[in-house]
């Protein structure tokens, strides 16, 4: 299940359409590759899905659509038994190069209590 911590205030219908899909796609990566044998916590040199690992399950995902937009997504991986939620923490929607967004998500993971 797909769960959104973020302010969808800070975004736009296109945004929140965006990040919506992005998590929707994420989760789908994941499914297929457990269902092919491999769990979430033995995934490993994957920048699909694990573009980032930050600590305490927190993980970026990088996110390009068709038009070239492209997002940041932090988010935690929670497993539940044979099933797994994804918990959408922040977003950073990239206009320029550089992973000036990694800063933000660090300082976040850092502060975060469950």
């Amino acid at each position: 299940m797909i769960i959104f911590i973020i302010d969808k205030k800070k975004f736009d219908v296109k945004e929140i359409e965006l990040i919506t899909r992005a998590m929707n796609k994420l989760e789908k990566q994941i499914k297929i590759i457990e269902n092919g044998g491999t769990k979430f916590e033995k995934i490993f040199n994957n920048d699909a899905i694990k573009y980032d690992i930050l600590g305490n399950g927190f993980y970026t995902y990088k996110f390009v659509a068709e038009n070239s937009s492209q997002l940041r997504i932090l988010y935690r991986f929670i497993r539940k038994d044979n099933d797994f939620d994804l918990e959408c923490h922040k977003v950073e929607i990239k206009r320029r190069s550089g992973k000036e967004y990694i800063k933000k998500f660090e300082e976040y993971v850092k502060n975060y209590i469950d």
